[in-house]
């Protein structure tokens, strides 16, 4: 009888040392080094937010922090490799709202956009915006809106890319406006930006920050931004709720996945520390000078913002014909 109850005791204690050592290397992580997994091309926006990620976050674990781009398939090739790797927290993608907008599109991508990841934070992101010629007659919303009204289908838009987060804006916002556009498609944001500038196109959607730098008597203007207030980036520019489009919301976001299925330790551990960052003021200013702001929305409420984006794009995308293929 002893005996046994010697042998239950031990093996009580063999449990405990096992629930102990896992709580322990949860608790202690990084204790190697992490991959920062980039889908997009190096320079572009999701590689310099995750560029400034890995700079401040190697300080702050006191490991390695590396970025890696992968790219191709619009991103969905770093995105399956995060897909697939162990769920430990060492490999993590930094991905924008291309993520939702693909995921909507692509019926045979080789992951669930939604259930094989593990949201962590959504850090920062900067409002679309509607774009013109600086002397375009369509440079204010009403008569922009009146000229779409007057002539169903015949006011052009362009974007950069067939079923990019720019193309579901802009499709977004003829739904919520009630009235059809024409979109334009070209294989750059220079070629976006010149063909704007040409009028050869009447408006393009841009993320605003790319824009900023163009804004002048001569160039572009920015009609509206899509953002529930006024950005701090062009804080002179009204919201499209402000001008009568209420609903009008798009962004370029900028977040940190894992794996699905990351211990909650992890991922609190990972969370905590980019909400630090993103209370640093020289954070807060480099990310300014990217043209993002801060957003720090942690792992229930980005969980919930690409389940309802990629609902939102679904629908977006088969009233509007969207397709990647």
């Amino acid at each position: 009888m002893l005996a046994g109850f010697t042998r239950r005791a031990a093996l009580i204690a063999v449990s405990l040392s096992c629930l102990s050592g896992a709580a322990w290397a949860q608790a202690s992580f990084p204790n190697k080094s992490v991959r920062l997994l980039v889908g997009f091309s190096a320079g572009g926006s999701a590689d310099l937010v995750a560029r400034l990620l890995a700079e401040e976050l190697r300080p702050e674990w006191g490991q390695t922090v590396v970025v890696e781009n992968r790219v191709g398939a619009g991103g969905a090739i770093a995105a399956d490799m995060v897909a697939k790797a162990p769920p430990d927290g060492y490999n993590l993608l930094v991905t924008t709202a291309s993520h939702t907008a693909l995921g909507a599109l692509k019926k045979q991508l080789p992951y669930d956009s939604l259930n094989s990841f593990t949201p962590i934070n959504l850090f920062a992101s900067a409002p679309n915006a509607l774009v013109t010629r600086a002397d375009s007659p369509l440079r204010t919303l009403p008569a922009f809106l009146a000229a779409a009204k007057s002539k169903p289908g015949e006011v052009t838009y362009a974007t950069s890319a067939v079923g990019g987060i720019l193309h579901f804006a802009g499709e977004q916002f003829a739904h919520a406006a009630g009235i059809k556009l024409n979109h334009v498609p070209y294989k750059g944001a220079n070629d976006v930006v010149l063909a704007v500038l040409s009028s050869t196109v009447q408006s393009s959607w841009s993320v605003v920050s790319a824009a900023i730098p163009l804004v002048a008597p001569d160039k572009l203007h920015i009609v509206a931004v899509a953002s529930d207030k006024r950005s701090a980036l062009v804080p002179d520019v009204p919201t499209f709720a402000e001008l009568g489009v209420p609903g009008m919301k798009s962004d370029t976001w900028f977040g940190v996945l894992g794996p699905a299925n990351l211990p909650p330790d992890v991922t609190r551990r990972i969370n905590d520390s980019l909400q630090k960052l993103l209370s640093k003021p020289d954070v807060k200013a480099k990310l300014f000078k990217l043209g993002a702001e801060p957003k720090g929305l942690g792992p229930v409420e980005f969980r919930e913002q690409v389940k309802n984006e990629l609902e939102q794009f679904a629908v977006i995308a088969k009233a509007a014909n969207i397709s990647a293929d």
